[in-house]
């Protein structure tokens, strides 16, 4: 998502969101989204319920957004002849539901229409989209489930809750989607009608360095972030692509299925499970190059020892052992330095279709950094993306993948 605060421009036709916003703890995740969609350059029109309203003022969500709110109080008003909500329904291009109570949920899978959002529900005709969140217990429940799965089968899309600390103090599942996920999950929606080669296309993408065990506490690792994973990760989900995410740094909140893996081996087997029936393989992930051959199965006591000598023994190829006819791998090649050179040698040597070159010693672009300059190598050509953020070279990525799948 964009990480600056620079205004788009003008949102433009078909640009309109409607955020539905009802009583949950996780209502301030809803303040960070509304200005996030403002700052897409979107017009977000935010919808309360009364139990919202207990938590945050409108005069909040109107400051943010930059316009009305709306509310049961206002319902009934009448607008050039029709109704409020009608009117909301028609001018929207996508609704979101964040955070989405048991309650609200139950009401919509049920038809119940007895407040402002509930009746915009059953009038728009666009895609919604829906961020559970609520006690572990409450999520889990049969009748919640049930809620889930038949506003699933309606098309609605569910984005997944996070697992961790909850307001009631307990912890498992029922944490709310990430303001940058649901962000991405309403670019796509508003972008269904676009067409690419990517759509519906099963995308898998690896991401962050892996740790390589010394004993039950240290590792050998590096000190890969896998922002630029998750970038190309998102990228191709807004394309409309099936996307997996195999990584090695939590990812919270993401719209799309994701794999925790640690070490190489790991990585390696979550790989070649993953693309047994992909279209596209991204490996945009640190792969350590050796690991030691025997790791203690304790802790190493430094009091035992003036030095420690390791073994070390050469790692499986992940980007290798996936390799299969009709499946497009792009690989990535950072180097010490401007060694371009190197990365031709290393596309030819592995085969692959795409190479993605870049130099983590160029200042500002090395590794963790937000931004990145790549060279992107194909069959017959190289193009240098120059300095820009992730999220910029992951779309010029995923043009050059576009273009193979082409």
């Amino acid at each position: 998502m964009t990480g600056s605060g620079e205004q788009h421009g003008a949102p433009g036709p078909g640009r309109h969101v409607l955020v539905g916003v009802t009583g949950g703890i996780a209502i301030y995740k809803a303040v960070e989204l509304v200005r996030s969609l403002v700052r897409e350059g979107l017009a977000p029109t935010v919808v309360t319920t009364a139990a919202a309203r207990r938590f945050v003022t409108p005069l909040c969500f109107a400051a943010v957004s930059r316009g009305p709110v709306l509310d049961d109080d206002s319902a009934w008003r009448s607008t050039d002849g029709w109704f409020e909500h009608i009117d909301a329904a028609r001018a929207a291009g996508v609704m979101v539901v964040a955070p989405a109570t048991a309650n609200t949920l139950a009401k919509m899978a049920a038809g119940i229409a007895d407040n402002l959002l509930t009746s915009i529900y059953l009038a728009f005709r666009g895609p919604v989209i829906v961020a559970p969140t609520m006690n572990w217990a409450m999520y889990e429940h049969p009748a919640t489930q049930e809620s889930l799965r038949a506003l699933a089968a309606r098309g609605v899309e569910v984005l997944p809750t996070g697992r961790g600390d909850l307001a009631c103090g307990e912890e498992g599942l029922g944490r709310m989607a990430e303001p940058e996920a649901i962000v991405a999950a309403v670019r796509r929606a508003l972008a269904v009608t676009a067409s690419g080669p990517l759509r519906g296309r099963r995308v898998v993408v690896t991401a962050g360095g892996t740790r390589e065990p010394v004993d039950a506490v240290r590792f050998v690792g590096n000190r890969s972030s896998g922002k630029m994973g998750r970038a190309l990760a998102d990228e191709a989900y807004l394309r409309g692509a099936d996307v997996t995410l195999v990584a090695t740094h939590a990812v919270e909140g993401a719209p799309y299925a994701t794999v925790a893996v640690e070490t190489a081996a790991e990585m390696g087997a979550a790989v070649r499970e993953a693309t047994a029936a992909a279209d596209v393989l991204v490996m945009a992930a640190a792969v350590a190059d050796y690991a030691p051959l025997a790791p203690a199965s304790g802790k190493i006591e430094r009091g035992e020892r003036e030095t420690l000598t390791l073994e070390m023994t050469r790692t499986v190829d992940v980007l290798a052992s996936a390799a299969r006819p009709g499946l497009l791998r792009v690989a990535f090649a950072a180097e010490a330095g401007p060694r371009l050179d190197r990365a031709r040698e290393k596309k030819a040597a592995k085969g692959v279709d795409l190479l993605v070159f870049n130099d983590v010693l160029a200042e500002g672009v090395g590794i963790g950094a937000d931004e990145n300059e790549l060279t992107i190598l194909a069959r017959d050509r190289e193009t240098h993306v120059s300095r820009r953020s992730k999220r910029a070279c992951a779309a010029a990525v995923l043009d050059a993948v576009e273009e193979a799948l082409s």
